[in-house]
């Protein structure tokens, strides 16, 4: 419970603390902190359960993930390419993240937190990227979109 506790505390600092998100037009869902923790503890009940390391909590990629989830907002995209043809790697290093591997998985238009873990893992590509052996951090990315909100998790390995 504490170690949930405090990825919620991180969670909540990362995603509220946004503030250039909000003043570039991106809207965040309300109750966002709290889904942001659903989806980490989602995530590492899922790799758990699969004999994997649970993953920590990053701010970089965390910010990469926001980064994404504004721009799917903004241009109405559902896609792992950037509006300005970046991609998940090339966030998470502008992000400040040094990194040998990343991974995303997206979402979106599901209101309910709970909905989205199942639904990746039930996706065969999803499924892949949370359930890799290797990486170890992880950063989470929520905001409202035209067709409800865009999920954006992304998952890395330091080199």
């Amino acid at each position: 419970m504490i170690r949930l506790t405090a990825v919620a505390a991180a969670l909540a600092f990362g995603l509220s603390g946004t503030a250039a998100h909000a003043q570039s037009g991106c809207a965040l869902p309300e109750g966002v902190n709290a889904m942001a923790t659903q989806i980490a503890a989602g995530v590492n009940s899922s790799r758990r359960a699969n004999g994997l390391n649970a993953l920590q909590f990053d701010r970089r990629l965390s910010s990469a993930a926001q980064s994404h989830a504004c721009d799917m907002a903004r241009h109405g995209l559902q896609t792992h390419t950037g509006s300005d043809g970046s991609t998940a790697k090339s966030r998470a290093r502008r992000a400040g993240h040094d990194d040998c591997f990343v991974g995303e998985s997206l979402a979106w238009g599901f209101r309910q937190a709970e909905r989205i873990v199942p639904l990746w893992m039930n996706s065969p590509g999803h499924r892949q990227v949370l359930l890799l052996n290797g990486v170890t951090k992880f950063g989470v990315g929520i905001t409202d979109g035209p067709k409800g909100p865009n999920w954006v998790l992304v998952v890395a390995r330091d080199c």
